[in-house]
C-alpha cells in the first residue's frame, strides 16, 4: 500500500523528528533506529526536500511497524516491496482511536483523525486536573485572572464546549500553547516516567516552562480514562506517537472540512 502521511511528517521540524525517533527507538527485532537517525542527522547537515522525504518515508515504515505483528512485517519486508510494509495507518489510527474510546467518522484523512485523537484526549486530560493545576496551567500560559474567571464560570455548565469556550476566551495563540501542553501531558502518561524525561528533554527549547511545569502533574496525575489496556510494546509507542502527529498537524489548523476546536470528545 502506498505511503499515507508523507504530507504529514513534511510538517515536522527537526526536534518532532527527534521526539518521534525517540518513542520508537529501542522498538526490538525489524525496526530500524540506526537508520532512522542516520537519515535525521544526514537532513540536518543537508535540508533538502528530497533528504527529508526519505526521513518520513522511513519513518512511516517504522511507524507501521510498531502497529504491525512482527512475523507479517518480516515477510512483506524480505520481499523487498517498494512500499512500506506493515498494516495501513488507517488501521493503526482506527485501533488507537477504539483503545482510546475516541469516535470517528468513517471518512477522513488520517492527519484529521490525530487531529480529532489529540482534541478529545486534551479535554479529558483537562477535567482531570484538580481545580487548582487547572489554574496552574493558566497562570504559566499567562492568562489573566479576569480571564481565568470568565472561562470557569462559563465552562461550569458546559463542559462539553471546552475547547470552543477556551478559543472563545483566551484566543488561539494561548489555547494553542495550552492544547499542546496538555497532550503532551498525556503522552508522557502514557509513556512512562523515563521515557517522558527523554521527551521533556527534546521539547524544552519550544517549551521552557512546560518541562517545569510537567513533571510533577504528569507523575501526580490520575487519570482514570487512561485505564485502558496498555499490555505490549506497540500500544505504548503507537499512542503517543500518533497523539504527537495530531499536534504536528493542528499547529497549521485543522484540516480541511473539520471543525476548529468545537467538536466534544465523544466516549
Amino acid at each position: 500500500m502506498p505511503y499515507e502521511i508523507t504530507s504529514l511528517l513534511l510538517k515536522c521540524e527537526s526536534t518532532d523528528f527527534s521526539v518521534l525517533i525517540g518513542q520508537i527507538y529501542s522498538y526490538v527485532n525489524f525496526s530500524s533506529d540506526a537508520e532512522l537517525k542516520e537519515l535525521l542527522a544526514a537532513y540536518e547537515r543537508s535540508p533538502t526536500n528530497n533528504q527529508k522525504v526519505r526521513l518520513t518515508q522511513t519513518l512511516e515504515r517504522e511507524i507501521r511497524y510498531i502497529g504491525s505483528s512482527d512475523v507479517a512485517y518480516a515477510f512483506r519486508k524480505l520481499l523487498g516491496d517498494e512500499v512500506p510494509a506493515g498494516v495501513s495507518i488507517q488501521e493503526i489510527i482506527d485501533d488507537v482511536s477504539k483503545k482510546l474510546k475516541v469516535k470517528q467518522k468513517l471518512l477522513g484523512t488520517p492527519e484529521a483523525k490525530v487531529e480529532r485523537l489529540v482534541k478529545a484526549v486534551v479535554e479529558r486530560t483537562f477535567f482531570a486536573l484538580t481545580p487548582e493545576q487547572q489554574r496552574e496551567l493558566f497562570e504559566k500560559s499567562e492568562v489573566g485572572k479576569e480571564q481565568q474567571d470568565e472561562f470557569f464560570d462559563k465552562i461550569k455548565n458546559n463542559k462539553a464546549h471546552f475547547l470552543p469556550l477556551l478559543l472563545s476566551v483566551l484566543g488561539p495563540e494561548i489555547t494553542a500553547t495550552i492544547v499542546q501542553g496538555l497532550a503532551i501531558t498525556t503522552i508522557a502518561a502514557f509513556m512512562g516516567r523515563k521515557a517522558a524525561e527523554e521527551l521533556f528533554k527534546n521539547l524544552i527549547a519550544r517549551f521552557p516552562w512546560w518541562a517545569e511545569w510537567l513533571g510533577p502533574i504528569v507523575w501526580g496525575l490520575s487519570l482514570g480514562w487512561l485505564a485502558i489496556d496498555l499490555q505490549g510494546a506497540s500500544n505504548r509507542k503507537t499512542i503517543p506517537v500518533l497523539l504527537y502527529l495530531g499536534i504536528v498537524g493542528l499547529r497549521d489548523g485543522p484540516e480541511e472540512g473539520e471543525a476548529f476546536w468545537n467538536e466534544p470528545a465523544q466516549v
